[in-house]
């Protein structure tokens, strides 16, 4: 699939081409690519996108719409863009159609406001200020130790959206916020100030620091490495230009693509139909031997193999993902799910947390497998942070790489620092933001190798900060960790790092000049902070005004999982654990917690070093590393269909073949996010008029 700037081959990986400038409909030269249109309509866009999601996915309740690496709304917004809007400028009018380069601008930026207002940052961060004094669900009021232990951690009061933490749990800014405002009530914005402003500092520093270390890596990682970036690429086709005279790119112009499209959204809508009107039938590609396989011994055998459902934008990406990849994703995960059948049988298997300590310890090993390949790269940075660099060394072509680490650095110190002036001891500032950090540029690096767009890598420190002797860490401690660790950690899912890389790399592939390369990271920045305002705001409007989703078939507040269940784990039983550890009254732990970080840990040495001396070995780190993930059991039928199709179409059909069937695997991704999309607008239509609500979602959750 040739490309301007960069190429997908066969097996996924890509082919950079630097500075290669898109021309003028006459050929003329260069076209600009930062402008007033595209930095206008990628804000725009951006502003749209943080509005819509919370009350998409959490007041209606519907399909999330950012909810991965590769967007719906994202999707759905740069087809509108290029079909309705572009492409017939580019046939009746080229010269005032956007040019490739002016579409990845607008691309990059609304790609990365999806870091923002979901699970990104805003899901639990909007709630943080008064989530402890959660009266409704037991945190305070109904909870007098809990109260108290709170009171005795002598938090800053600029933490908080309260007046008085001993009576926070009666305050309407905290009772409205999960019961909803009366008729007519204002939402209380002013007392909201403060703990934003407060919680704002830490927050840029973080997306700073996400944004410096996208820039650092990108050169290593997707020029030294030729990693795939098969969603980068696959977002980059949107906006690949059309020939001369044409309205439509090779993709767009494709039946096949159509048919895909078509196909899929068909077989979605039948879905959601089906819910309004039960005599339309549904046709849904999954399966479900649950009751077949319930006698002994299959009835121990995981769920999840039991019965999947097909999700055609994983199926689609797989096909575009190195094949020794995607079998990694689904067969370590078959196989672990193999080898935990019969100990279940047995009642011999592990502790849930057990796995979840063999994840954190292969996360911190592969993370240093992912230094150790490019040591060589970080020598490069290193030569010119202190202004030595060698004649033929990369300095850099998104950000130079020593502004790129004083920026780095300066926003790591300001984490720090925060966490030391909020009252936290050296060692949970250090373990908090090494967490963090950690969390996602393994996330992200998964994301750039893989493909796979719905991820996240638990990194479990709490549970070895509660094997550690007792007075190393107080409460306080642990509700500041639990805090960082639910909002920023988790945000992994949709990582700042993660969307700003891939709209990183669509300029690139787009072929944006090298002088309008240097101030693309700038927008991506001025676009989270302007995301993280507006989105904030969007935020608290949906909470002050809706308590229960409009979907009927939910009996829970909105977002309970930012607001209840998330809180409840890290800002309540966390500190109330430590509390405990340190008055001796903690019960032992079941299982080892620092023994399965070493076994994860040694699992993901070893599959490093075959994986590096062999070349067909079959089994990558990056599989066990997912291995326990339920996005990994969700979707491991999705890539296993995928791996499948690819194999076979080049054994029997050889290259040629493959390229010919692309636009058949790029209309199934589209046609999922054209589905969302439809359903999107038809569900908040009927909101709007008070129709019982039957939501249908098509994509994990």
């Amino acid at each position: 699939m040739a490309r301007r700037g960069g190429r997908l081959d066969g097996e996924g990986a890509v082919h950079d081409a630097s500075a290669m400038h898109l021309e003028t409909e006459d050929g003329q030269g260069p076209r600009r690519a930062i402008t007033w249109r595209s930095v206008g309509l990628g804000l725009l866009a951006a502003i749209s996108i943080v509005t819509i999601t919370p009350y998409n996915d959490f007041v209606v309740n519907n399909s999330f719409i950012v909810g991965s690496y590769f967007p719906p709304i994202l999707t759905v917004t740069m087809l509108a863009l290029v079909l309705l809007v572009n492409g017939p400028l580019h046939k009746y009018a080229p010269r005032l159609a956007l040019g490739g380069g002016e579409l990845s601008v607008v691309m990059a930026i609304a790609l990365t406001s999806c870091a923002i207002p979901s699970q990104g940052v805003l899901r639990s961060l909007a709630a943080l200020p008064v989530a402890p004094f959660n009266s409704l669900a037991g945190f305070t009021g109904s909870d007098p130790a809990y109260l108290k232990m709170v009171e005795q951690m002598n938090l800053p009061p600029w933490l908080f959206a309260v007046e008085s933490v001993s009576g926070a749990h009666r305050e309407n800014v905290v009772t409205a916020y999960y019961a909803r405002l009366q008729p007519g009530e204002p939402v209380p914005w002013a007392a909201w100030v403060r703990p934003a402003i407060s919680w704002g500092i830490f927050t840029f520093a973080f997306l700073g620091a996400m944004v410096a270390m996208a820039c650092i890596v990108r050169f290593q990682w997707a020029v030294n490495e030729r990693l795939a970036f098969p969603i980068a690429q696959l977002q980059a086709l949107m906006i690949e230009p059309p020939e001369k005279g044409r309205a439509l790119n090779g993709v767009f112009s494709s039946r096949m693509f159509w048919i895909a499209v078509a196909t899929v959204a068909v077989m979605h809508s039948s879905v959601a139909l089906h819910a309004y009107f039960p005599k339309v039938p549904e046709i849904r590609l999954s399966y479900d031997l649950i009751e077949m396989f319930g006698d002994d011994p299959w009835v121990s055998l995981p769920t999840w193999i039991k019965r999947a459902d097909l999700f055609y934008t994983l199926l689609g990406i797989s096909y575009f993902t190195q094949t020794r990849v995607t079998f990694s994703l689904w067969g370590t995960a078959i196989l672990l799910g193999l080898i935990r059948w019969p100990l279940t049988r047995a009642s011999a298997d592990l502790h849930g947390d057990a796995y979840l300590m063999q994840t954190t310890g292969a996360a911190f090993a592969f993370l240093g497998g992912v230094l150790w390949i490019g040591r060589h790269h970080w020598a490069v940075v290193w030569r010119a942070v202190i202004g030595r660099p060698r004649a033929n060394d990369a300095t850099g072509f998104f950000l130079r790489y020593r502004p790129a680490v004083i920026l780095l650095v300066t926003c790591v110190a300001v984490m720090f620092a925060w966490l030391l002036v909020v009252g936290c001891s050296v060692a949970t500032a250090l373990i908090c933001v090494a967490t963090i950090l950690t969390a996602h540029v393994v996330t992200t690096r998964v994301m750039a190798e893989t493909g796979f767009a719905f991820l996240r890598i638990n990194i479990a420190t709490d549970r070895l900060i509660q094997t550690l002797p007792p007075g190393t860490f107080t409460p306080r401690d642990a509700f500041m960790y639990g805090a960082s660790h639910y909002v920023y950690m988790q945000g992994a899912r949709e990582s700042a790092m993660g969307f700003s890389l891939n709209a990183i790399q669509v300029t690139e592939i787009s072929g944006v000049s090298p002088a309008e390369k240097r101030r693309v990271p700038g927008l991506l920045f001025l676009t989270l902070v302007v995301g993280l305002a507006i989105g904030l705001a969007a935020s608290l409007w949906c909470n002050y005004h809706y308590a229960l989703p409009l979907d009927n078939t939910v009996a829970q507040v909105i977002n309970h999982f930012g607001l209840e269940t998330w809180p409840r784990a890290f800002l309540v039983e966390l500190p109330k654990r430590i509390e405990q550890i340190n008055l001796g009254r903690a019960p032992a732990l079941n299982y080892s917690p620092w023994l399965h970080v070493m076994i994860g840990m040694g699992v993901i040495v070893v599959l490093q070093g075959l994986t590096w001396r062999f070349a067909a070995w079959p089994l990558m780190p990056v599989g066990y590393l997912m291995c326990t993930s339920g996005y990994v059991h969700y979707a491991w039928f999705s890539l296993a269909i995928g791996w499948l199709a690819k194999v076979v179409i080049l054994r029997f059909g050889g290259p040629k073949l493959f390229n010919d069937l692309k636009p058949l695997f790029i209309g199934l991704i589209f046609g999922e996010a054209v589905s969302i999309g439809l359903w999107l607008l038809i569900t908040l239509f009927l909101a709007g008029q008070g129709v019982e609500l039957h939501i249908t979602r098509f994509l994990p959750q």
